[in-house]
């Protein structure tokens, strides 16, 4: 699949290539008494940013590259961190847009 201009309404700065294979960790689904009734996997990460907005996110995605999960960040070099230290996505991981 190839990747979206955007994400969420969100342009697309930086991503990983989307595939099952990658180790990235999961997401929990949460019901409404916010117990973790499940997971998804993560299949790819992206940074992107909202027009206007200062702020980029962390965007954890599934294999359709639909968000299941974000952090807000305030510069790509902060971004890309957490994502390794989080997710495990090293530098050779990332595609710039």
């Amino acid at each position: 699949m190839v990747i979206p201009n955007d994400l969420d309404g969100a342009r697309v700065i930086q991503y990983t290539r989307n595939i099952k294979n990658n180790k990235f960790g999961t997401v929990g689904i949460i019901n409404d008494k916010n117990e973790t009734i499940g997971e998804l996997p993560i299949t790819a990460m992206a940074i992107c940013q909202y027009e206007g907005s200062k702020v980029y996110y962390l965007f954890s995605c599934d294999l359709n590259w639909d968000v299941i999960g974000d952090f807000d960040c305030y510069s790509i070099k902060e971004a890309m961190e957490i994502a390794k230290d989080s997710y495990n996505v090293i530098l050779e991981d990332w595609i710039t847009k």
